[in-house]
């Protein structure tokens, strides 16, 4: 169903709120501001005609660095990681680093603004392990010799709470109410994941494995990208509602996405890629790592030990595939870089505008609404009284109009009163996300509050008497969609091992997942690529490319 203009803003951006009757403001007036204002705007100069010009500043620079993201903050690191001593710039557009896993502050400390958790991960997943030991995650080992992880960042229970027949209740299946065909569905559902976890391709790979260039390229599994999520579950008699919503919550919290605007094979990545330790029944492989501010502590990690030159508020116009030069717009001039290895941690619209050149990839990017609301109190809610994570359940709201809940900054912290800051997220899933995206790029700051405060009602009845400030932040193309034909396109394939001149890419965006392992196992590849372009010593590879003989083996 394609959603028009106006459903736009009434439904997926502005929900029932517009037009309601009896949602009158709380006893406190409304405060709080667009952040980020001007982000999209300056971004988009990129678009504007551009000539590269002789006679400017130059610059040089071994490695030049474009995008302050995950991706290239972990290029950065693993170039340091090498012992590599040539200059390193780093160039990010934004005022800050991270990208969509950047951090902000609130009245309680920090907040996420985009990614807020990783899991831990699989064995053979060597490159985020050592990402995680350099920055102070992985404290030790246990018993049996698997990494021991710094117990402040292991997410607390419970992790997460549904709300549903006017209570919370634990954990993320809609019990209230289920028939025992839900039931049943459910059980089915669980047996199946079970065995896709475990099923190992005629290549030796597992079929789902993070980062996703280690899962299985058995052109049997892969056909699964080639039908929707939804038509596979149709398929396999999946049709209970409350199932399905479970279900396609997992699509919408990490694609942006809807049943029918993922993949099959993108869809069971999602719930069978986290694997549990063979060795351990009793580990379901989804511990999760957060932190107050989400993401933003393993950004801030990585930057401050990736040993390069940071500089924000760049905008990098063109780039010379051949030469290695580098124009930049920062600190009100235009700079000529000349790098003689140029990685683009950036999407691949961008990249390809960089280079004056087609994009080879046509993907689609959602875009996000994150709220930031502070509170001056506890506001638990009915039943269960508290969790990391609490997520509303209302059958009545199409995928394209419901949100995701929120998560508290101050759980980690222990604080379980008293002042705290919730960040509410709702990607904008129609099936025309250009039309979402200029939708949220033109609603206004009291549209959009209201908006998040009406979705947020049922679950914290009380919150506009605690509420001191609320902010939003949007993300244009917050996620990328792993749309059907997207893992069995041969260009996605070409594009991700791509070295153009002197260029290397690395961004989420070629793996069609917007995930923490994916960006960092992309930047570590283009760092890997540049260190042997260079001659320069590497060491042993971090992107576990024997996995068939490291799987068997263990």
């Amino acid at each position: 169903m394609r959603l028009s203009r106006r459903r736009l803003l009434k439904g997926a951006l502005c929900g029932a709120f517009v037009g309601a009757a009896g949602c009158s403001p709380g006893p406190r007036p409304r405060v709080g501001a667009l952040l980020g204002a001007g982000r999209a705007s300056l971004a988009h100069r990129l678009w504007a005609p551009f000539q590269a010009q002789a006679g400017v500043r130059v610059e040089r620079a071994r490695v030049v660095i474009v995008g302050g993201g995950v991706a290239g903050l972990s290029a950065a690191w693993r170039l340091r990681r090498a012992g590599f001593e040539g200059e390193v710039l780093l160039l990010e557009l934004d005022a800050r680093l991270g990208g969509t896993s950047q951090s902000g502050e609130g009245g309680s400390g920090p907040v996420a603004l985009g990614a807020h958790y990783a899991t831990i991960p699989n064995k053979e997943n060597i490159h985020v392990q050592a990402i995680f030991a350099d920055l102070g995650l992985i404290v030790g080992a246990d018993s049996a010799g698997r990494p021991a992880y710094d117990p402040a960042a292991i997410c607390l229970a419970p992790q997460e709470r549904l709300f549903i027949g006017g209570e919370w209740i634990l954990g993320l299946w809609p019990a209230t109410g289920a028939t025992a065909e839900d039931e049943a569905q459910r059980e089915a559902w669980e047996a199946e994941l079970s065995v896709w976890r475990s099923t190992i391709g005629a290549d030796g790979r597992p079929a789902f494995a993070l980062p996703i260039a280690l899962s299985s390229e058995d052109p049997a599994l892969r056909a699964l990208a080639e039908p929707t999520f939804a038509a596979w579950l149709d398929a396999r008699g999946y049709t209970s509602p409350r199932l399905r919503w479970m279900i396609e919550y997992g699509c919408r919290d990490d694609f942006g996405a809807t049943l029918r605007s993922t993949s099959a094979w993108a869809g069971l990545h999602y719930h069978c890629a986290r694997r549990p330790f063979v060795a351990d029944p009793l580990d379901m492989g989804t511990q999760v790592l957060t932190w107050p501010g989400g993401n933003g502590a393993l950004v801030d990690g990585l930057a401050k030990r990736c040993g390069a030159t940071l500089r924000v508020g760049a905008l990098v116009r063109r780039v010379e595939a051949d030469t290695g030069r580098v124009w930049v717009e920062a600190g009100g001039e235009l700079i000529e870089v000349q790098a003689e290895r140029v990685i683009l941690a950036v999407p691949s619209a961008v990249s390809a505008r960089l280079l004056d050149r087609p994009a080879p990839l046509a993907l689609t990017t959602a875009p996000w609404r994150v709220a930031v609301l502070q509170l001056d109190g506890w506001t638990p809610g009915p039943g269960v009284p508290a969790a990391w994570d609490s997520v509303p359940w209302d059958p009545e709201l199409s995928a394209e109009e419901t949100d995701l809940g929120a998560i508290d900054n101050g759980w980690q912290a222990r604080r379980y009163g008293g002042p705290t800051t919730l960040s509410h997220y709702q990607p904008l899933c129609a099936d025309d996300p250009s039309a979402a995206r200029q939708a949220l790029l033109h609603a206004g700051w009291e549209e959009q509050a209201e908006a998040v405060l009406h979705r947020m009602r049922k679950g914290w009845p009380d919150l506009p008497e605690h509420l001191a400030r609320i902010d939003i932040w949007a993300w244009g193309h917050g996620t990328v969609r792993p749309s059907p034909g997207l893992h069995t396109d041969p260009r996605r394939l070409a594009a991700l091992g791509a070295i153009e001149g002197r260029v290397h890419h690395a961004h989420t965006e070629l793996s069609g997942m917007s995930l923490f392992e994916e960006a960092s196992w992309h930047g570590v590849r283009a760092a890997e690529e540049a260190l042997q372009a260079l001659g320069a010593p590497v060491g042993p590879s971090l992107l576990g490319a024997d996995l068939g003989a490291a799987w068997r083996r263990g």
